[in-house]
């Protein structure tokens, strides 16, 4: 084969491996850095949205690098996330996507280990020996920072409000998206952040000043922005340069204005000097404004709005000529050219440009900043206006970029510096026009100018859902949103159940309000799936159904699933049982043993117990005996916390059983001889015994006690041997307690000797102790069971 038609042959082949290897990873699904997360907890997706996420799901990268949480492998329950993001832990704990870079207070950078919990200790995060102090900054991306501080939010010089260790995500006009305590909120201006007198953060043009350090972020670990130059003879050579320029651009703007509209020029030529002075003050005005901790912007010193007026005149239209109308009162058509000028930055310089040339100026209106919420938005706006000239009220129209219709307008007046929009809706982009008008005192009358705003997005809306307790008949969820909502007319709360079925609950301004609100759902049923979904009715007429929660499953009523009881191989009663509620908690399990045969109680001692399990040992003197058991379980109830009983008898019959004995016999042979006086008082003891019994049998005494005729005939002297046996396994060692306490009471048994014992080849243990007969005839006996490590088995008593 020829060279040439081997690379052929290879340069074709490229791009089918390519495709091959692309079509493989989307079809195995290639998964890599699994994590099992280890709490649940929130995070943004890939399109900044609050998402929630449940202990046990998994966060891995695909094939193509996305970074993905799935809640499980059986269906497709996968959500992207942002490349390089923050897992908020419920436990205040954080876990970073990707390896990250930490920038400390002294503009030292030191690497974050991905997917790894970081745990709050006090002010900072810690993982190993990797941390996060207080007051260093994360740089997650390109604009985007997580500030380990609790800082003040200024925007366009203005104090907004206090936030705590704020995700900063910033576009490239400056504008930037706060995420804090799970709530967003997104502003259109230059930001800054003062976390003391000597600590501030630029956001905006992503420069951390401490004290006369200035850290410039954007240079660690790369960037897409434009540098910033952070020293401070560089930054005046670059404002002088600027400065100068714009003079130049403007003078040859005023020469060309000035050749094209003579009539211009000459009603309006006088008083440079007093034009000149206002002028220089609002300059000086603007740029006090950039000082302190505005700092240097790197998007400019407004915030930039444009697209011209959105009622632009034509040539040919009533009242306007080649040098443009702004439409008065009066109808006459104005010369100033200002509705010609689509940029907002375009209408300021002509402004200015005219004002110098004008005996009393025309008000300039500067927009600080825009606020969007969710269905609302805020505006801050002042007016340069030296002379007064501004009249009546300025008109703000909040208008749907998509069908151009105005959806809300307010009217405010000189003093108002802040306006609210409502009747909005959530994502939704939109801009602001202005509409004011001003009287320079000449025969021009009054005057029109209108502004429009740079677009902007209004925020979306998340829900966040946190189950705080289950039974079986109940839940009591959190809910809370991740963004405040303005104009609402009721807030529900749909509860829907695994067949469909569904009802609503009305929720508090709590809600609404991000304060979040506990509810408390009853009348479900037991083992059964629900999920929840937050719907707002807003009070133009439109709902909101946010995202719904995943299914919580109520648990089961209070149940007794097994019971049972039997004597296990080592002749320990054993009662096991499988007890659950979700409505009561168990605080003691106990057992009742009957005699089955009388009824009796029987006693028993408890030797190991643990839950669904007690092991006992029965206190009866039989050898062997049928009983009846009962389990009792004594409750508290979650809700009303009164306590509650629980008795469950065991079905069959337990059929207990020793296979041990304990005897006590006169030793045999006894050679003591009887003298005459202890004949006589056997011969007198002889006579009590009734004339039927015969040697061997039983009878009783005055006192009760058992006897046998040749106790009574024993001498004083004798002895008695107490015998235990008992059958087992082969080779099993026990310990045996030989215990005792005195005839006819209820005293504690006490030991009084032990042995230890194995038994022989037949599986039987055979011991004799030898006792005198006053300890025979003053104490009754047993023997305590115990296995090799020490655990009780059985009492075996005499017979």
């Amino acid at each position: 084969m020829k060279p040439t038609w081997k690379i052929g042959i290879i340069v074709a082949a490229v791009p089918l491996i390519i495709i091959a290897v692309i079509l493989w990873g989307s079809y195995k699904e290639a998964r890599f850095d699994l994590v099992s997360l280890p709490d649940n907890g929130v995070v943004l997706n890939n399109e900044q949205e609050t998402l929630q996420f449940q202990k046990g799901n998994t966060l891995y990268r695909s094939w193509n690098s996305d970074q993905l949480i799935a809640k499980n492998d059986k269906e497709d329950t996968r959500n992207q996330i942002m490349k390089s993001a923050i897992l908020y832990l419920d436990k205040e704990a954080l876990m970073f996507t990707e390896n990250v870079p930490v920038i400390d207070t002294n503009g030292v950078s030191s690497k974050l280990k991905g997917n790894k919990v970081y745990e709050s200790k006090g002010s900072t995060y810690q993982y190993n020996k990797s941390e996060i102090n207080e007051k260093s900054v994360v740089k997650l991306a390109n604009r985007q920072y997580f500030l380990n501080a609790d800082a003040t939010l200024y925007l366009g010089g203005e104090k907004i409000k206090e936030v705590s260790k704020p995700l900063l995500l910033i576009d490239k006009t400056g504008s930037v998206t706060i995420y804090e305590n799970k709530k967003k909120s997104r502003y259109l201006g230059h930001m800054t952040l003062k976390i003391n007198d000597d600590t501030v953060l630029d956001a905006s043009s992503e420069i951390y000043t401490i004290g006369d350090r200035k850290i410039d972020l954007a240079s660690f670990g790369g960037t897409d922005n434009e540098k910033l130059v952070v020293k401070e003879d560089e930054q005046k050579d670059k404002k002088e340069a600027e400065k100068k320029k714009e003079e130049e651009k403007q003078k040859e703007l005023a020469e060309k204005e000035a050749e094209k509209n003579n009539e211009t020029k000459e009603a309006n030529g006088s008083n440079d000097a007093n034009d000149n002075k206002v002028a220089s003050k609002d300059n000086q005005s603007a740029e006090d404004k950039s000082n302190g901790l505005n700092a240097t912007k790197k998007y400019g010193n407004d915030l930039k709005v444009g697209n011209g007026s959105s009622n632009k005149g034509t040539k040919n239209s009533p009242g306007n000529n080649d040098s443009g109308s702004s439409g008065g009162s009066n109808g006459k058509g104005s010369k100033d050219g200002l509705d010609k000028i689509d940029d907002y930055e375009a209408v300021l310089r002509k402004l200015d440009e005219l004002n110098k040339k004008l005996e009393r100026n025309i008000p300039v209106l500067r927009i600080g900043y825009i606020s969007p919420n969710v269905t609302s938005t805020k505006v801050s706006y002042s007016y340069a206006d030296p002379n007064n000239t501004l009249i009546g009220v300025t008109k703000i129209s909040a208008v749907d970029e998509k069908t151009g219709k105005t959806v809300n307008t307010q009217y405010v007046s000189a003093v108002d510096t802040e306006a609210l929009l409502t009747d909005l809706s959530p994502n939704g982009k939109y801009h602001l026009e202005f509409t004011y008008q001003y009287d320079l005192g000449t025969d021009k009358g009054i005057q029109e100018v209108k502004i429009q705003s740079d677009s902007f997005t209004t925020q979306s809306v998340s829900a966040i859902y946190q189950m705080q307790s289950v039974t079986s008949t109940t839940m009591k969820l959190n809910v809370a949103l991740d963004a405040q909502i303005d104009n609402v007319k009721r807030a529900r709360v749909k509860v829907t159940k695994a067949n469909g079925d569904s009802f609503y609950m009305n929720a508090s301004a709590n809600l609404i309000n991000g304060n979040g609100e506990l509810i408390n759902v009853t009348g479900l049923d037991p083992s059964t799936a629900y999920h929840f979904q937050i719907v707002i009715d807003m009070k133009n007429g439109e709902t909101i159904e946010l995202n719904s929660s995943e299914n919580y499953y109520t648990m089961q009523a209070t149940v007794l699933k097994s019971l049972k009881a039997s004597q296990s191989a080592d002749k320990v009663l054993q009662v096991q049982y499988d007890w659950s509620s979700a409505d009561y908690t168990l605080n003691q399990a106990t057992i009742e043993l009957k005699d089955e045969n009388d009824q009796t109680k029987v006693d028993y001692q408890v030797v190991n117990q643990e839950k669904g399990n007690i092991r006992l040992v029965p206190v009866t003197k039989d050898e062997s005996l049928n009983m009846e058991a009962k389990l009792v379980l004594e409750t508290t109830n979650n809700e009303t916390k009164e306590s509650k009983t629980f008795e469950y008898p065991v079905k069959q019959d337990i059929q207990y059983n020793k296979n041990a004995t304990l005897t006590i016999n006169l030793t045999p042979f006894q050679t003591e001889e009887n003298n005459t006086k202890q004949a006589e008082e056997s011969n007198t003891k002889q006579t009590e015994v009734d004339s039927n019994t015969v040697a061997g049998q039983e009878t009783k005494n005055t006192n009760s006690i058992t006897t046998k005729v040749e106790d009574v005939l024993a001498p004083q002297n004798a002895t008695y041997d107490m015998t235990f046996s008992m059958q087992r396994k082969t080779n099993e060692t026990y310990q045996l307690a030989f215990e005792r306490r005195a005839v006819g009471t209820e005293d504690n048994w006490s030991t009084w000797t032990t042995q230890k014992i194995a038994t022989d080849e037949n599986g039987q243990i055979k011991h004799t102790e030898t006792i005198s007969k006053l300890a025979k005839e003053s104490f009754d006996y047993r023997i305590a069971v115990y296995d090799a490590n020490g655990i009780l088995q059985l009492y075996v008593y005499q017979e």
